[in-house]
């Protein structure tokens, strides 16, 4: 009887320790395959139809992407849907873990090479875009400004306008197989509605401002400062002015509406009431946008800041920001104390 139970004690304890080993193992195992691996250089990978488990996890060890073939087939085989592995080529870079290895392949995320990719900077116009994409061979100019010029095509995009300005939304663009002209102004529209949130149209008829005219709103914020702290001072300054019916003397927007800008504006520009962009004799907001603007300068349009701002300038020690004021008195002392910096600036040029 003893021998029969010191016996079953073994067995026992043998099954135990096997079972203890095998949850270890399986563990280390869920744990491997956790565990990511960081990659030298992107790895692209194909998939033949008909290939096993066996050939694909020798494969991943061949390049790199996993540390060992054979504890892959072990884990995809016991841990993963290998029936549900789709062909194809696929694509890792950085670090990958065999998990999401697993993941790709059941997803089919299989990679396309982008064919064609153009990045529209912020506060592009529409004719800087055309140059930038023809720059790039998407087409030759004439036709993109053909293109960009139909109001039929305009029109079948859903925009409030007869002009893409203002609705190209600045980003980088990839795509997968040459595009027509269409297809890139198709996928920037798409791209500016996707950035605007969904109640975005609603917030601005609040304040007594239609979808277009608040896209004006934020691409003259757009082409005022590229500061993202300054964008609601800038907002507010628009704001006070068209509040009060002052003109809104923004530069940017007389320049946008003189023909073929040499880079001099001169005093008959500011002057010129045929220019309908002229905002020091024309009231009110200009009668479209003037560029693309980003998704910070339209929430800006929703986000003044309320200090009583009502002008700015650019900030004598840095050029790259603006100084705001309440009073055209003290506007005046900084409007001075930057021309007297930008003369130094330009007489240190000239040496």
């Amino acid at each position: 009887m003893n021998r029969v139970s010191s016996f079953l004690r073994v067995i026992l304890l043998l099954g135990l320790l096997g079972a203890s080993t095998f949850f270890f193992l399986r563990e280390e195992l869920i744990h491997w395959a956790n565990r990511s691996r960081e990659l030298p250089y992107p790895v692209v990978l194909d998939y033949p139809r008909g290939t096993s488990l066996r050939e694909m996890s020798t494969r991943l060890e061949n390049e790199g992407l996993v540390s060992s073939n054979q504890l892959f087939w072990i884990w995809a085989r016991f841990f993963s849907q290998v029936h549900r592995f789709q062909a194809g080529t696929y694509r890792f870079s950085e670090s990958v873990a065999p998990r999401e290895i697993a993941q790709a392949f059941i997803n089919g995320d299989v990679y396309q090479p982008v064919v064609f990719e153009v990045t529209i900077p912020e506060g592009f116009t529409v004719s800087q875009i055309i140059e930038r994409l023809a720059a790039k061979g998407a087409a030759p100019v004439e036709k993109l400004r053909q293109v960009a010029g139909d109001t039929d095509f305009i029109a079948s995009l859903g925009i409030p306008s007869t002009s893409l300005e203002g609705y190209l939304y600045p980003a980088t663009y990839p795509f997968i197989h040459h595009p027509s002209p269409e297809d890139i102004f198709r996928r920037m529209v798409s791209e500016f509605r996707e950035r605007l949130p969904i109640d975005y149209e609603q917030r601005v008829n609040q304040l007594g401002l239609s979808l277009a005219q608040a896209i004006t709103f934020a691409s003259l914020i757009e082409r005022e400062t590229k500061q993202d702290d300054e964008r609601p001072l800038v907002s507010e300054v628009i704001w006070n002015r068209l509040n009060k019916g002052i003109a809104l003397a923004i530069d940017a927007s007389i320049i946008f509406g003189i023909p073929d800008f040499d880079g001099d504006i001169r005093r008959k520009h500011l002057i010129d009431r045929n220019n309908l962009y002229n905002t020091r004799v024309h009231p009110g907001l200009p009668p479209g946008p003037i560029c693309s603007p980003t998704i910070q300068s339209l929430l800006a349009v929703l986000t003044p800041t309320d200090q009583g701002l009502y002008y700015y300038v650019v900030d004598a020690e840095n050029f790259d920001r603006h100084r705001f004021s309440k009073t055209l008195s003290e506007h005046n002392r900084y409007v001075r104390e930057y021309l007297r910096a930008k003369k130094a600036r330009e007489l240190l040029n000239s040496n």
